[in-house]
Parts: structure tokens; C-alpha cells; sequence
């Protein structure tokens, strides 16, 4: 009798073991035909090592002997010279940097980066960096409207950047910026043309 019992508790382990086999090649399985589905629409996956992290929403890969700069897609993070600049570049590099990473590659763009989606495992990390308040959904190139939502949410707990309640858009800032040197360099322009002329008697 102890022996039917051991028998049958040999048989149950084995069969445990094969269930979770099952289970880890369904998962194994189901990422594969994702990526693989992603191919067969024209999307370049990259499987490289992060090596740089240029701010919260750039960063270089190291995919065997090339190096790539990645521009994350759908996503606009402060910049760094901006409020909150140096939080986004800090959060991005704890999440990937000496880390290897999945790029989706989307695009790109006029600066010759390529514009892409991150993962680490399953984790979307444009998703977690608007998730935890470190950058907007950027409208202008947004394809996943869900992004909005998650950016509301973030906003609403008053998390990452949204501790601030006039946070400005990157977008806006790198607007502002441009304004204001095309009025410096107008003025100095202005400046050097009068010093140019000769006094009047």
C-alpha cells in the first residue's frame, strides 16, 4: 500500500512537472509569435545591450558590433536642462541601463536615431516611464491612444513631474528655447549693424 502511494506520488510530481514545462513553453511560445508577427509587418526588432542613457527618452545600444542611438517612440521626456530633466535620465538608466533590452523599431527620424519601443522581459518601458511621471504621451506622434490614459493617471496622483502643477510640455520648452535665441540673435544682429554705421555730425 505504501508503495501504490509512493507510485502515485512519483506519477503526480512528474506530471506537475510536465504541466509547468507546458506552461513555461506556452509563455516562451506566445512572446515568440508576438515578436515574430511584429517582423512580418515590417517592424526591425533590436536585441542589444543599453550603454548610454542621453536623457529620459534617448539612449545608445550596443547590438553586437553596432551601436545605435534610440529615441523611444511616443513618448517626450523634459530635457535636460529642463525641470525634471535629471529625474527622467536617473529613472530610465535604473530601469535599463547595463541591462539588454528588446527595441521594437518603429522609425526614423530626420536625426538618424532610431525611434523605437523598449522592453525588458514583458515590461513596456515608454509605458512605465509615463506610468511613473517621468514623461507626457507625446501627441504630435502618438499611435497608442492608451498612452493619454496612462499619462492622466499619472498626472492625477501627482507623481514624477506632475508634483509640479505647471509643468511645462517638452515640446513647448524646446519652443520657447528656439524663441528665445532667435531673439538674441536678432538683437545681436541689430547690435552690430548700428555699430557699424558712422556717427552723424
Amino acid at each position: 500500500m505504501a508503495l501504490k502511494i509512493m507510485l502515485n506520488k512519483n506519477h503526480f510530481n512528474t506530471y506537475r512537472s510536465i504541466i509547468k514545462i507546458e506552461q513555461y513553453f506556452v509563455v516562451f511560445l506566445a512572446i515568440f509569435c508576438f515578436f515574430i508577427s511584429l517582423t512580418a509587418y515590417g517592424e526591425e526588432i533590436l536585441k542589444g545591450d543599453v550603454i548610454n542613457i542621453v536623457d529620459g527618452d534617448t539612449l545608445d545600444v550596443q547590438v553586437g558590433l553596432n551601436k545605435y542611438r534610440i529615441r523611444l517612440a511616443e513618448i517626450d521626456a523634459p530635457e535636460k536642462n529642463q525641470p525634471w530633466g535629471h529625474e527622467a535620465k536617473h529613472s530610465l538608466a535604473s530601469k535599463i541601463l547595463k541591462k539588454e533590452v528588446h527595441i521594437i523599431v518603429t522609425d526614423k527620424d530626420r536625426y538618424g536615431r532610431q525611434i523605437g519601443r523598449i522592453f525588458i522581459g514583458q515590461t513596456d518601458i515608454n509605458r512605465s516611464m509615463i506610468l511613473e511621471g517621468h514623461a507626457w504621451a507625446y501627441r504630435q506622434y502618438l499611435q497608442n491612444k492608451n498612452l493619454i490614459e496612462v499619462e492622466t493617471k499619472a498626472r492625477q496622483a501627482g507623481i514624477g513631474l506632475w508634483h509640479s502643477s505647471d509643468a511645462i510640455p517638452p515640446w513647448d520648452w524646446r519652443r520657447g528655447k528656439r524663441n528665445n535665441l532667435s531673439t538674441v540673435k536678432k538683437a545681436k544682429q541689430s547690435l552690430s549693424s548700428n555699430s557699424v554705421r558712422s556717427p552723424k555730425n
